[in-house]
């Protein structure tokens, strides 16, 4: 789903996260996650153990989705600035989702209730293609929307089906009914309610896929959505990340949703690469705020939108294709309707003969230089540090420590300051539980260059790295990156991570020191 929210800068920040704040509360209670049928959740292990929705987890999710819908205008109480996120909206495709998963817990007059809010609009005609029908009412004011632009989204979305079957993706599972084999689009006027569109689960057709139909603005108007993307491009870009959310559908509709959110909004750029909308999120994924969890679906932070940088990352790191897409993101997906979110990376990168903890490592250290290691790097932001140290030449030992939750990494800085030459720096690491967590030193030169060493830590934690020459002609900044890379989880506990379970381990507590001598 996507909220309007468009190119927030850092001052703004906090505006933003006040609309997080309302969904926090049913964030954490996510009826279903981790491929597990309506009415249930994983817990324990790979493969779990299935238990039922409680009728309060239940009610949470109905009193969710009843925010998403219809008589509810933000007109009013949207921000000044047009465009921005609407606080006090959800987010629409989670909140149907898990009301769609935790339906069958409700009692008869709430299912009632939650039948109608996962209800299709009602359209007065329609425009087919191969794959989809677009559904509208032709006019002007209201829902309405012109026969020209009908046709447009049925193009649009028509290439994008496309893309993502010649890439490998499922094609979304249709409906047997509206329009036999093809996925229904709807066409609203969705600013009022403070989105650019969402699709919702509608069907079973097995243990884990459902069905699916989406809802897309009915005009994208520049005066109602800004004019910092053009409508057609506001309409690629929301057609891209919605229409993923259909074929998500079809693979798991209970999946994770940070994995659902961040790949549909990683995949925007894939499809549309010069729009870059995906950028503005950057500032609340880990190329930003590394100390929340990878996997929080806690959607308070946004979190779940910027750390399509992790794909990024994977997809630029693994880059055979198929068809136009990276293959990896893809490798996942295939995976996820047998496993939760974290444990379906995992398999596709022992596929590729390597690890979650080595890749999250190097996924650390590349966003300590996003202008280095991205293709697009030079656009995103500065990268970002916990800790600074000015380090001047005389012999000292510092010392500090850094406690991390599972799928989280820091980083602590340390700068030669007015140091000639014959010094040198020493830096050594206690990584707590290293079959689990990492560390690794960056080296920042004057001349541009970069060195990135991984260390190798004993059966103790303990490594060492000296750098010869730690001049500040030479040397601009010494980076010490810890990672905590646990992803065992005992799920089915309510959370807002990985199959709504706990990380087993979840913190750990990091000691490094540096001395400096000659």
């Amino acid at each position: 789903m996507r909220n309007i929210a468009r190119r927030i800068n850092r001052k703004q920040r906090s505006l933003v996260l006040i609309a997080g704040m309302v969904v926090a509360t049913f964030a954490a209670t996510m009826p279903a996650t981790g491929s597990t049928p309506a009415g249930s959740v994983m817990t324990g292990g790979e493969t779990g153990v299935e238990q039922p929705v409680t009728e309060k987890t239940a009610r949470e999710a109905l009193a969710a989705a009843k925010k998403v819908k219809r008589n509810q205008s933000v007109r009013g109480t949207r921000q000044v600035v047009p465009g921005r996120h609407v606080a006090g909206r959800p987010d629409a495709t989670i909140a149907l989702a898990d009301l769609w998963n935790a339906k069958d817990a409700l009692d008869g007059p709430n299912q009632v209730a939650a039948r109608e809010l996962l209800a299709r609009p009602r359209a007065a005609t329609q425009t087919c293609s191969h794959a989809v029908c677009v559904h509208y009412t032709p006019g002007k004011g209201g829902d309405k929307a012109s026969v020209a632009y009908a046709n447009q989204v049925r193009d649009v979305v028509t290439k994008v089906h496309n893309i993502y079957v010649k890439a490998g993706y499922r094609k979304p599972a249709a409906d047997k009914s509206v329009t036999p084999g093809k996925v229904d689009i709807y066409l609203e006027n969705l600013y009022d309610e403070g989105y650019y569109g969402y699709c919702a689960p509608e069907t079973k057709v097995s243990k884990t896929a459902a069905t699916a139909y989406c809802v897309l603005d009915n005009d994208y108007a520049t005066s109602e959505y800004g004019s910092m993307n053009t409508p057609t491009e506001n309409l690629r870009v929301t057609a891209a990340h919605e229409y993923f959310h259909a074929v998500q559908f079809a693979y798991d509709a209970g999946e994770d949703r940070w994995m659902m959110e961040s790949t549909a909004t990683w995949v925007e750029d894939e499809v549309y690469d010069s729009i870059n909308d995906n950028r503005q999120y950057l500032a609340y994924g880990q190329l930003e705020d590394q100390r929340k969890p990878l996997d929080n679906s806690n959607v308070s932070n946004l979190g779940i939108y910027g750390n399509w940088i992790f794909f990024r990352y994977l997809s630029e790191r693994f880059t055979r294709k198929r068809g136009d897409l990276p293959a990896v993101v893809l490798d996942v997906w295939n995976r996820a309707p047998s496993t939760h979110s974290t444990l379906a990376i995992r398999r596709a990168l022992a596929a590729r003969g390597t690890t979650l903890k080595a890749q999250y490592a190097r996924f650390a250290a590349a966003n300590l230089a996003p202008r280095k290691t991205y293709s697009e790097g030079r656009a995103y932001y500065a990268p970002v540090y916990d800790g600074r140290k000015a380090l001047p030449a005389k012999r000292q030992t510092v010392s500090g420590k850094f406690t991390l939750k599972h799928l989280t990494y820091a980083s602590q800085r340390l700068v030669p300051k007015k140091v000639g030459k014959g010094w040198k720096l020493r830096v050594k690491v206690d990584v707590a539980r290293p079959n689990a967590n990492a560390a690794v030193v960056s080296i920042f030169r004057t001349d541009g260059t970069r060195g990135v060493y991984y260390l190798k830590p004993n059966r103790d934690g303990i490594a060492t790295k000296t750098i010869k020459g730690f001049s500040s002609k030479r040397i601009r900044k010494v980076e010490v990156t810890f990672v905590n890379a646990s992803s065992n989880f005992k799920c089915g506990k309510g959370t807002a991570f990985s199959c709504r379970g706990v990380a087993s381990p979840d913190k750990a507590t990091h000691r490094w020191w540096a001395k400096t001598y000659r």
